[in-house]
């Protein structure tokens, strides 16, 4: 099915803020493209980021704009005017249209195991894949975590709301704050997120664990 056309209001100027999609008067809601919101939008250009190894002043270099400017609106906490929006764009290698893609979600979503291989992304030293897709309206997103050998941190951050992780196989340790967690196969943590928290692998093998976050990330 083709996606539904959209209505952009006003061309825009560098010093602009960016505007929403005007939906189509006759399009079903569950069909209507959907602008991301301020945090969906924040996490969209941070997981960009990171899976091209960037950090924020990396950001800064390439694209002239503020480390801290970005990081608010990683956060969802300030919205990019058109200029910065191109400068973000830019340091990323990618399209500002890429950025503001409105969504057009379902009310179901499948994912097969090879869609899956496809989409992993590196974050740190970890892998991530999404266990599927989101749906209309989704507050939660599901990963699966693979974890190399090593006791370093291979995944350190922070954010709203909670997280769940259960380990599918092998051995993780997540430190949540101080406080440190060894889970073997079958074992699982509950946590509020907004606490700095880090996964490592203690053991002689990769671990694999099944990871639930609200908010949603975008991945």
């Amino acid at each position: 099915m083709s996606r539904p056309a959209s209505r952009r209001s006003g061309k825009g100027s560098p010093g602009a803020p960016v505007h929403a999609v005007d939906p189509p008067d006759s399009a079903p809601t569950w069909a209507v493209p959907r602008d991301p919101s301020p945090g969906e939008f924040g996490r969209r250009i941070k997981m960009l980021r990171l899976s091209r190894g960037l950090t924020l002043k990396d950001l800064e270099e390439r694209g002239g704009i503020s480390a801290t400017h970005v990081s608010e609106i990683e956060r969802g906490k300030a919205s990019p005017t058109v200029g910065a929006l191109g400068r973000i764009a830019l340091a990323l290698g990618t399209r500002p249209a890429t950025l503001l893609d409105p969504l057009v979600l379902p009310e179901v979503s499948a994912m097969r195991a090879e869609e899956r291989e496809s989409r992993q992304m590196q974050w740190g030293s970890a892998r991530l894949a999404p266990v599927s897709d989101p749906v209309r309206g989704a507050e939660l997103s599901a990963l699966i975590l693979t974890l190399p050998v090593g006791r370093a941190p291979a995944l350190m951050h922070s954010h709203e709301g909670e997280e769940w992780a259960t380990v599918l196989s092998g051995v993780a340790e997540i430190r949540v704050e101080d406080e440190p967690f060894v889970l073997r196969e079958g074992e699982s943590l509950h946590f509020r997120s907004h606490r700095p928290h880090a996964y490592s692998n203690p053991a002689s093998a990769p671990a694999v664990l099944l990871i639930a976050s609200r908010p949603r990330l975008a991945l």
